[in-house]
């Protein structure tokens, strides 16, 4: 289903599913693992400016765009260094592309309709691994548009006849702290509204509005002072506000991993920094849009190989170049953008 700019742009929920044992590829949304590049592209591990780790792969996301000829894949690392926990700078987000995968190529003599992906052509098939014993999540609506980007099946003994080592992705440097990876499953947040969690997400936001009752009604006395005084002497108004919104609209579905909404409107957990407001794209200067951000509910799931490996946070909003600027023999991924909030009280999500 197309987006249309007079229409609020539709949003989608990533969940944790079945396990992924071993490589998967770039085409393939998932939690954890060793990040699966794209042909002909480098990919490594960044570190951490501020402690030199290296940093651990967090989630990759396929995600090609409505209108685009081009596979595109969102590659997300952060430090696990627990001084380094909540702070953007030990986060980076990598954006890579190409024209072809497994050796399918979009060709021109393809009518524009076969060869356009949408926005949301990354979900197609993220719910459905053939396991019959897996939680099952809601389906994808059948006439959403989500079915040109993925691989169509096809004859894989003459696609591997004719693979060559030039198409193959460049090799990844090994990393020791790796998060065991799982597969997301995508769904359509109307889809969502799940009875089996609303009890426990009602008790919770009727603690939290009985634990914040008292510092509203401090909060009160400064309406007294005027309007001036109010914002500057009560700061903690805004900020309570921003995040029962926050509890209220996720509330349906707790379990989300992952929203995803491009050139959609960003969920905050706290009001965000003037200062930390997305720069413009330093290859073509055009404005990032939201893309996704990672959900609370995704620290409990990140589960590292090593007892020691742990990462915690809020939410984590990822901007991206609105052009998704790419060149045809671009050989690096395109760093974007991303806002680190920490969560205002972890308690509630688990």
């Amino acid at each position: 289903m197309a987006q249309h700019m007079s229409q609020e742009p539709q949003v989608l929920l990533g969940f944790k599913d079945a396990t992924l044992d071993g490589k998967a590829s770039c085409d393939v949304s998932k939690i954890g693992g060793l990040p699966d590049p794209v042909p002909r592209v480098k990919l490594s591990f960044p570190s951490c400016p501020l402690c030199s780790s290296v940093l651990c792969h967090v989630v990759q996301v396929y995600c090609p765009l409505e209108g685009s000829h081009y596979h595109r894949v969102i590659y997300v690392f952060a430090c696990s260094t627990k001084s380094c926990w909540g702070k953007p700078q030990s986060w980076v987000t990598l954006r890579s592309q190409c024209l072809e995968i497994h050796n399918v190529q979009v060709t021109q003599d393809v009518p524009k309709q076969e060869k356009e992906m949408a926005a949301t052509d990354w979900c197609e098939g993220a719910d459905d691994w053939g396991i019959d014993d897996e939680p099952e999540v809601p389906p994808v609506k059948s006439d959403h548009a989500c079915s040109s980007a993925a691989p169509v099946p096809t004859d894989w003994t003459s696609q591997l006849q004719n693979l060559s080592l030039t198409d193959a992705p460049e090799p990844l440097q090994s990393c020791d702290s790796v998060f065991r990876s799982f597969y997301i499953a995508v769904a359509e947040e109307e889809d969502c509204a799940w009875d089996m969690d609303l009890d426990h997400a009602r008790r919770l936001l009727k603690n939290y509005e009985q634990q914040e009752k008292s510092a509203m009604e401090a909060l009160e006395c400064c309406e007294a002072k005027g309007e001036g005084e109010k914002y500057e002497k009560c700061p903690l108004q805004n900020r309570d506000l921003v995040f029962h919104k926050f509890l209220k609209k996720i509330s349906p579905c707790r379990q989300q991993i992952l929203r995803y909404s491009w050139n959609g409107t960003p969920l905050y957990m706290s009001s965000p920094d003037e200062a930390s407001q997305p720069s413009s794209c330093p290859r073509c200067g055009a404005r990032r849009v939201f893309e996704f951000q990672l959900m609370p509910a995704l620290v409990a799931m990140l589960q590292g190989t090593k007892a020691d490996l742990l990462l915690e946070f809020g939410t984590v909003l990822i901007f991206t170049c609105e052009r998704s600027c790419w060149e045809e023999g671009d050989k690096s991924p395109v760093q974007e953008f991303c806002i680190v909030q920490e969560d205002p009280d972890q308690r509630y999500f688990n």
